[in-house]
């Protein structure tokens, strides 16, 4: 277990974060390759139908990634205050949780599947390939879950190498488990799902393996009523999250819905870029969540002054990063396309959107590193309020007005008018709620 109350700070938080963005980017590894080997062997319908149905599986998942935070940032509290005897409790709690929540979201990717697809405007053989795509991955609910849940325990304990392994063993065997049941085995799109469940079984064993022989949990003793406070704690510190998931999820589905009318090749083009978008944001998020940690750790122990001086330096490395990444990608931004598809209006459409929106990328950056402090502190609906400005308030109701009179264009451009909004209120929110460097004071004792 990682003790992020010494050293160096920024090294502290890097070495913390690069395990988690390298696994990261192996997940969003596949992701991409997923997206290939789709988009190659089945066309852009297959991609449209793909990104169709991708809106429905982050509302499901959005509720675990708060709740799941928010269990991350009690253990961690727990590791930087030495109260190690109140971990059994949280962890009970958790496991209890996620078993719940994946039961519940197998049923209701079965029954909210084809009306939601229809309120997206998703009709026809779209719609049922989307919906057949999403029946068979729920499939794999329960392992998916459960390997996010092991994830979220070691992040609180300060392991960030033991989910690299995990998830680097699950993304290599994925990759190769869907080009297998694409291509070769010709099983469709339903063939990608299921290749998604049996790797993600495989991840969920081995990361109970490593666990169990890692760190053994004392269940047997362990204080119900205690667990079902810790379980509270979680929701109350975690709903802000979980809301802002769930916002954006909804937001999703109607930006689908906005769009949709423009064309297959525009939503195949989109799904593309937001997997491009996602995978180079992932060291970001990743630095984020590392931050989240480490605020979270030293203000158990209440440190604020070391807490102010990693968020500078965090966000100082931040902007160097995004200069490198987005010049990167801008370079690179037509044989990326090529990769994907060879579709020219597919093509144009990823191109177009590189061209728009990465000159801006860093806006989102330094956001979404605030964003981690910010929750580390426990402040975890102002996230949740930039989620709504942002995306609900600004780009939406932007898109939808610009869109019969500029087109996908006006919708890209929109992107980079949210993500000015948010950061604005987001560094409004962290002049008000970060501490000032005055050494250490006492933290908290709630979660």
């Amino acid at each position: 277990m990682t003790d992020m109350t010494k050293g160096t700070v920024l090294r502290t938080v890097v070495a913390f974060a690069v395990p988690l963005t390298l696994a990261n980017l192996l997940q969003q590894a596949y992701l991409l390759s997923d997206s290939i080997i789709v988009g190659r062997y089945l066309g852009a319908g297959a991609l449209a139908a793909v990104g169709a149905s991708q809106p429905l599986y982050y509302l499901l998942n959005a509720v675990f990634l708060g709740i799941g935070t928010a269990f991350t940032i009690r253990l961690a509290r727990l590791k930087g205050g030495g109260e190690t005897a109140g971990m059994p409790a949280v962890i009970r709690a958790l496991t209890a949780f996620t078993l719940v929540w994946s039961v519940a979201c197998m049923a209701l990717a079965v029954l909210l599947a084809g009306p939601i697809l229809g309120l997206m405007g998703i009709h026809g053989q779209l719609a049922e390939d989307s919906h057949e795509f999403l029946t068979v991955l729920s499939i794999g609910f329960v392992p998916m879950f459960g390997t996010a849940a092991i994830s979220a325990f070691l992040r609180g304990l300060g392991d960030s190498k033991t989910p690299l392994y995990i998830l680097t063993f699950s993304s290599l065997l994925n990759i190769v488990l869907v080009f297998v049941f694409v291509g070769p085995m010709g099983r469709g799109l339903a063939g990608a799902a299921f290749a998604t469940v049996l790797a993600s079984v495989a991840s969920l064993v081995t990361g109970l393996v490593f666990v169990y022989r890692r760190y053994p949990v004392p269940w047997r003793g362990t204080d119900t009523t205690q667990s079902r406070r810790e379980l509270t704690g979680a929701f109350r510190l975690g709903l802000p999250l979980a809301s802002q998931h769930v916002f954006l999820a909804v937001g999703i589905m109607f930006y689908v819905g906005i769009v949709s009318p423009l064309g297959e090749p525009v939503l195949a083009g989109l799904t593309v870029v937001n997997r491009i978008e996602l995978f180079t944001a992932m060291i970001f998020l990743d630095l984020s969540g590392a931050l989240t940690a480490f605020v979270a750790q030293n203000l158990g122990r209440g440190d604020s002054g070391r807490i102010v001086r990693a968020l500078r330096e965090v966000v100082i490395l931040a902007v160097g990063l995004t200069v490198v990444v987005s010049g990167a990608v801008i370079v690179l931004r037509t044989p990326v396309a090529a990769v994907f598809t060879t579709d020219p209006a597919v093509q144009t459409v990823i191109v177009d959107y590189i061209l728009i929106t990465y000159p801006f990328f860093v806006l989102y950056t330094v956001m979404v590193v605030i964003h981690g402090c910010l929750n580390g502190l426990g402040r975890t609906t102002v996230p949740l309020i930039c989620t709504v400005l942002s995306f609900l308030v600004i780009r939406l109701p932007l898109s939808y007005l610009v869109r019969d009179g500029y087109g996908v264009h006006g919708v890209m451009w929109a992107v980079d008018v949210g993500w000015l909004a948010g950061l604005a209120y987001t560094l409004v929110a962290a002049h008000r709620h970060v501490p000032r460097p005055a050494g250490r004071q006492t933290a908290p004792s709630q979660a």
